[in-house]
C-alpha cells in the first residue's frame, strides 16, 4: 500500500498543548458529576474515593507515559493492547475507548444544553446541544493546532474560575459542613458509601488517558508525551481535592448531593444566589463543559480513525481531509449518532456505559505495561514507569474493583455494556479479522519486530 503516508496525521503539538488538552478534556468533572455519590459517602468518604481513583489514574498515567514513548501511534490504547496481547485484545480495547468517549459526548452535551437553556430559557436543551456538536465538528475538521489554541483559552477561563472560587470560598468554609456536628457518622454508609462514590470520583479524572492518541500529532512524542501526561494528572489531582473541599464546605452534603450545578449552588448557599461569583460560575461554568466536550470529540475521532486505518472498522472512517489532514468522517458520523443519543437517553444512565468502556481500556492498558516489559524487554522506552511493577499492578487492581462498583450502580446498564462487547466480538470474527491492513502503523510495527 504505497499511500500509507496519506494516512498519517500532521505533527504540531508541544507539551504545553498536551497539558491544555489533557486538563481541558477532564475539567468539566470539577463543574458537575462528582457530587452525585455524596449522599452515601459524605465528605470523608468522597475524599477517600477521590484518593483511590487519584492513585489509579496517577499510576496508570505513569504506565501509559512509558507505552506512548515506545509506541507513538494514534491508536493509543488499542495499539498498546494490540502489541501486548494480539489483534482481538487490541480491537476490544479500542471498542472500550470509543464507548467511553462516544458516550461521554452526549452526556456533556446534555449538561451544556441544560446550562444554556437555564441562561436563555427560549433555547431548548437539544437545540443547544446540536449547535455545540456542529460547531466543534467544524473546529476539529479545520485542524488540531487551531483546536488546541481555542482549547487553551477555554481551559484558562475554566481554571481561573476554579481558582477564584477557592480564594473566595476557602475562608468561608464551615467545618460542620465537612465533618458534621459530631453526632452523625463521618461516612454515612460506611465502606459501602465509599464504594458507591467511586464511579463519581472517576469523573474528576476520566479522559486524561486519551493523550497517547495524540502521539502521531506531537512534534517529539518520546520527550513530550510523558511531560504532557504527568503535568496534566498532577494538575487534576490538586483540583480534585480543592474543588470537593470548597464546594462541600460552603454548600453542605445535602445540597451538594443533588445539585445539577454544584459550584454555583455552593457559592449561592454561602453568599446568596445573587452574589456575583454565583452568577459568574453559573454562566461561565459552561466553559469547563465546553472544553471537555470538544476534547471528547477529538478522542473518539482519533480512536475510530486508528481502528479504521488498520481495517478493524470500515475504511471510509479513516479518510483524511486533503488539505487539513484531519479524519473528517470519524468526526462527523459518530457526532450524528451522538446527537440521536442526546434526544433518546438520560445522562445518568449513559455515564455508566461510558465509565464501563473506560475501565475495560484501563485494565487492558495496565496489563499491556506488564506484558510488554516481559515480552519485549528491549523495546526502546524513552521513559520508564517508576516503581515498576508495583505501579501498573496497583492501578490494574483498582480498575477491576471499580468495574464491580459500576456493576452494582445499575445492573441493566451493566448488561447493556456487556452486550455492546458481545456484538463487537461477533463483528470481529465475521468481518474485521479478514480485513486487517498490515500497512497501518500499529500493525506494521508489530510485523517488523516479530
Amino acid at each position: 500500500m504505497g499511500d500509507s503516508k496519506n494516512l498519517e496525521l500532521k505533527k504540531t503539538l508541544t507539551p504545553f498543548h498536551l497539558w491544555v488538552i489533557g486538563v481541558g478534556i477532564v475539567i468539566s468533572g470539577n463543574f458537575f458529576g462528582w457530587n452525585f455519590g455524596l449522599a452515601e459517602s459524605g465528605y470523608v468518604g468522597m475524599l477517600i474515593a477521590t484518593a483511590i481513583m487519584g492513585i489509579m489514574y496517577w499510576f496508570m498515567c505513569l504506565g501509559i507515559s512509558e507505552l506512548s514513548t515506545a509506541l507513538p501511534h494514534a491508536g493509543g490504547p488499542y495499539s498498546f493492547a494490540r502489541r501486548a496481547m494480539g489483534p482481538l485484545a487490541g480491537y476490544l480495547t479500542g471498542i472500550g475507548v470509543i464507548l467511553e468517549y462516544f458516550i461521554a459526548a452526549p452526556v456533556i452535551a446534555i449538561g451544556i444544553g441544560a446550562y444554556i437553556s437555564f441562561l436563555f430559557p427560549t433555547v431548548s436543551t437539544i437545540a443547544a446541544a446540536a449547535f455545540m456538536y456542529i460547531f466543534f465538528m467544524v473546529v476539529h475538521i479545520i485542524g488540531i493546532k487551531e483546536y488546541a489554541r481555542l482549547e487553551a483559552i477555554l481551559v484558562f477561563i475554566a481554571l481561573g474560575l476554579l481558582v477564584l472560587m477557592y480564594f473566595v470560598g476557602l475562608p468561608q468554609i464551615r467545618v460542620e459542613n465537612l465533618f458534621g456536628s459530631g453526632d452523625e457518622a463521618l461516612i454515612p454508609s460506611g465502606f459501602k458509601g465509599v464504594w458507591a462514590a467511586l464511579p463519581y470520583a472517576m469523573w474528576l479524572f476520566l479522559a486524561i488517558e486519551m493523550l497517547p492518541m495524540l502521539s502521531e500529532e506531537t512534534r517529539d512524542p518520546k520527550k513530550d508525551m510523558p511531560k504532557g501526561i504527568i503535568s496534566g494528572i498532577v494538575t487534576l489531582m490538586i483540583l480534585s481535592v480543592l474543588t470537593t473541599t470548597v464546594a462541600i464546605g460552603l454548600g453542605g452534603i445535602e445540597l451538594m448531593s443533588t445539585a445539577d450545578d454544584p459550584l454555583p449552588a455552593a457559592i449561592g448557599a454561602a453568599f446568596g444566589n445573587t452574589y456575583w461569583l454565583a452568577q459568574v460560575l453559573a454562566s461561565i461554568g459552561l466553559v469547563g463543559l465546553i472544553a471537555s466536550f470538544s476534547g471528547v470529540i477529538l478522542a473518539y475521532s482519533r480512536q475510530i480513525f486508528a481502528l479504521s486505518r488498520a481495517g478493524y472498522l470500515p475504511g471510509v472512517l479513516s479518510k483524511l481531509h486533503e488539505t487539513r489532514r484531519t479524519p473528517y468522517l470519524a468526526i462527523i458520523l459518530p457526532g450524528i449518532l451522538g446527537l440521536i443519543l442526546v434526544v433518546l437517553f438520560n445522562p445518568n444512565d449513559l455515564i455508566l456505559i461510558s465509565t464501563f468502556g473506560a475501565l475495560v481500556s484501563y485494565i487492558s492498558m495496565n496489563l499491556s505495561v506488564l506484558i510488554l516489559r516481559k515480552k519485549e524487554p528491549n523495546l526502546p522506552r524513552a521513559y520508564k514507569t517508576p516503581l515498576y511493577p508495583f505501579t501498573p499492578i496497583v492501578s490494574l487492581v483498582l480498575a477491576v474493583i471499580s468495574i464491580f462498583a459500576s456493576v452494582f450502580a445499575n445492573l441493566t446498564f451493566f448488561f447493556v455494556s456487556i452486550g455492546v462487547f458481545v456484538v463487537a466480538i461477533i463483528y470481529y470474527y465475521a468481518w474485521a479479522r479478514h480485513r486487517i491492513n498490515k500497512d497501518a502503523p500499529e500493525e506494521r510495527m508489530d510485523a517488523f519486530e516479530h
